[in-house]
């Protein structure tokens, strides 16, 4: 831990309204004691920012980290997301009620990591079950259970989750029924994974609210699932949906970012109103890589500045989701909460969910991510 650190020659960059200057961050004791021009503190450890921003810590609003070490999804909370420029992160519902005690205790003392979650409604999760279906049949939502876990830590939990598809759901109407009436009994939100869902995405926006969210809205896996239809019109549902503040969030993931999709949904006028990268462990070596990634192909795609791209991915989770203790702009007197990151310029070239290649000139990348009186160097 460090007494007193410098950021020092780095560019702050408002997430908020694109607004630059060239400052130095004094931080004494885990606060934020000055901002100016050319601090000097002989006491203090100096980072150099040269050529670099430096913004309010990223959040990333869909990852996988609650069960690290219990399986191959979970990720280091470490070295996966404080290392990549993650202060604050979301369990997108890796945890049922059977399991989320255990691993909640283990992390919750042993990282810097700030976070929420969302509950499983299926009793052990993500997937734990030994057939590879968090739903195999009715019996996997134990609906006290759930009540009994979600009252308990209301205080951490954002929302109830669950995945609809095929491959993990016997019967997805069944399951969204059981999801939004859990929701409604325990006064919370629900987060729905369903990009290859028979469900289809006007029956399944029927069942969501204000505050609810649908994750991987650009996945393009479903003709039923899609945003647009087939004119290239953004569907009438999507936009009901949107009216009434329902969340749709990008949540890259392994099968869920089409370049395609994306682009098609942008010409149209629509993007997500968050961006997320559903990191876990088996797309940490592609096509996610880290969040930083993720920006870089929305950056691609839109040609939308990086504070834009920045504001969609800390800003709007922690207005739309009600997230109170995260930090959106860079202020004296709050604890460090710091992400210092350069903008490479060159040719990268990243897949998306369907294997396509796209190539970027320009990426993002994490340098130091500062959270109280922690500095971590980025892998």
């Amino acid at each position: 831990m460090l007494k007193k650190y410098i950021v020092k020659n780095g560019t702050l960059l408002s997430i908020m309204n694109g607004e630059e200057c060239k400052a130095d961050i004094l931080v004494e004791n885990g606060i934020i004691t000055k901002i100016a021009e050319n601090i000097t503190d002989e006491q203090a450890e100096v980072f150099d920012a040269d050529g670099m921003y430096v913004s309010v810590g990223w959040l990333d609003a869909h990852c996988h980290f609650a069960n690290y070490g219990g399986d191959a999804i979970g990720i280091s909370p470490e070295n996966d997301l404080l290392k990549q420029g993650i202060t604050y992160a979301l369990d997108l519902g890796t945890l049922g009620p059977d399991n989320y005690t255990d691993y909640r205790d283990n992390i919750l003392h042993t990282t810097d990591l700030k976070f929420m979650s969302y509950l499983n409604i299926a009793h052990l999760g993500v997937a734990n079950a030994g057939n590879g279906m968090d739903f195999a049949c009715a019996e996997d939502i134990i609906p006290e259970r759930v009540i009994e876990v979600a009252a308990r830590y209301r205080h951490e939990l954002l929302g109830l989750k669950a995945r609809i598809d095929d491959k993990f759901c016997f019967d997805p109407v069944y399951v969204m029924e059981q999801l939004r009436k859990l929701g409604d009994e325990l006064n919370m939100p629900i987060a729905v994974h369903a990009p290859r869902s028979r469900i289809g995405i006007e029956k399944l926006l029927t069942y969501m609210k204000k505050g609810d969210v649908l994750c991987h809205t650009l996945a393009g896996n479903s003709d039923v699932m899609k945003v647009l239809d087939d004119e290239g019109n953004v569907k009438p549902c999507v936009l009901a949906a949107r009216e009434r503040g329902v969340i749709f969030d990008l949540s890259h993931g392994t099968n869920a970012y089409s370049y395609d999709t994306a682009e098609t949904a942008w010409k149209a006028g629509f993007f997500t109103d968050t961006v997320s990268s559903d990191l876990h462990g088996r797309n940490l070596n592609g096509p996610v890589f880290n969040l930083g990634v993720v920006m870089t192909k929305v950056r691609g795609l839109t040609n939308k500045p990086w504070w834009w791209i920045l504001n969609k991915t800390v800003a709007e989770p922690v207005r739309l989701l009600g997230i109170t203790d995260k930090e959106t702009e860079i202020r004296e007197g709050m604890e460090a909460d710091l992400t210092v990151f350069r903008i490479e310029e060159g040719t990268f070239e990243y897949l998306d969910s369907k294997k396509e290649t796209r190539t970027f000139s320009e990426k993002a990348t994490a340098v130091y991510t500062c959270t109280g009186r922690k500095v971590y160097t980025c892998r």
